[in-house]
């Protein structure tokens, strides 16, 4: 399923994406601001969002490290939260220039 997604994505006329990669900045800015204020209950839900995104955008490594943050956000590891989710941006920031036009 996740490869047709990602077809759609990639052939889209560029709204899909852009919505993707709006939604995409949107929640890694609030699980940023989760870490910072200690809000592990919303940090879980935005990483499971994450997880989803991931997802649609076929990326096994982003997938794995947004399940990674969900769990760690579940067990209260700040730190190691603030690591994951920088993993995680860079991850999916490089999963959404694959879908840039060449």
């Amino acid at each position: 399923m996740t490869d047709g997604w990602r077809q759609i994505l990639a052939e889209s006329p560029g709204v899909l994406p852009a919505l993707l990669r709006k939604t995409l900045d949107a929640d890694l800015r609030a699980a940023l601001d989760a870490i910072e204020t200690r809000d592990n209950v919303r940090l879980v839900f935005i990483a499971h969002r994450l997880k989803g995104s991931a997802r649609l955008l076929g990326d096994a490594q982003a997938t794995a490290l947004c399940a990674s943050l969900e769990a760690t956000a579940q067990a209260g590891d700040t730190a190691l939260a603030r690591l994951l989710l920088m993993r995680t941006r860079r991850a999916l920031a490089s999963a959404l220039r694959r879908l840039d036009p060449p």
